[in-house]
């Protein structure tokens, strides 16, 4: 059976609190750090950072992407095995 994708709904201080305990941190503008304290680019938009509340946490090691419907699906794609074409 292949593996379900759920996705959960965080409060911008339950993200906060799970980047933390990933090592990552999150400065007093909102920018996500990585471990090295840098402001994590988007990859989307590499002019521009990720914030907190902008961000979506997938689960495995705890990666961090945009919440945009782009990087959602890229996501999805690269996760999930399709078994069936969808139309």
């Amino acid at each position: 059976m292949p593996e379900k994708i759920v996705f959960e709904e965080l409060s911008k201080e339950e993200r906060t609190l799970l980047l933390r305990a990933f090592d990552y941190d999150v400065d007093s503008e909102g920018y996500i750090l990585d471990q090295t304290g840098s402001k994590i680019p988007s990859e989307e938009i590499p002019s521009t950072f990720l914030k907190v509340e902008d961000a979506t946490l997938i689960p495995g090691s705890l990666g961090v992407i945009d919440s945009t419907p782009t990087s959602i699906a890229k996501f999805i794609r690269m996760k999930v095995e399709v078994t069936e074409p969808i139309c």
